[in-house]
C-alpha cells in the first residue's frame, strides 16, 4: 500500500502544479516595466484609474515604494530602483471589472 501512496501523491502534486500554471483565469504572470515617472506619479495615476473603474484597493508600504492590492490576487508593486521607477503587476483572477488593471502600465508607467 505504501508503494502505491508515494507515486500517487507525487502524481497529484505535479498535476496540481500543471493546473495552476495553466489557469485560464490568470492574466500574464508578471508585467514588469520601468518608467521615468516618479513612484508618486505612478501611484497617483493608478488611484485615478481605480476610481474611474470603481475599483477598491488597499496599499502597503514597500522599501522605496508602495504595493496596491486589488483583490483576487491582483497586485501592483511600484518602487524606485536605480534612478528609475519599476512597475510590476502580478495578475490574479480575471473579471470583466478588473481587466483594466492589465493595461494600466501603458497609461500610468509608459
Amino acid at each position: 500500500m505504501k508503494k502505491l501512496a508515494v507515486p500517487l501523491a507525487l502524481s497529484l502534486t505535479l498535476g496540481a502544479c500543471a493546473w495552476f500554471q495553466s489557469n485560464p483565469d490568470a492574466g500574464q504572470p508578471v508585467i514588469d516595466s520601468t518608467t521615468n515617472r516618479s513612484v508618486r506619479d505612478v501611484i497617483s495615476c493608478l488611484t485615478v484609474e481605480a476610481q474611474r473603474h470603481g475599483a477598491s484597493f488597499t496599499t502597503s508600504p514597500l522599501p522605496q515604494g508602495q504595493m496596491l492590492e486589488f483583490g483576487d490576487s491582483n497586485v501592483i508593486k511600484v518602487r524606485a530602483d536605480n534612478g528609475a521607477t519599476t512597475y510590476r503587476y502580478y495578475a490574479g483572477k480575471r473579471h470583466a471589472s478588473n481587466l483594466w488593471i492589465e493595461g494600466a502600465s501603458k497609461t500610468c508607467a509608459p
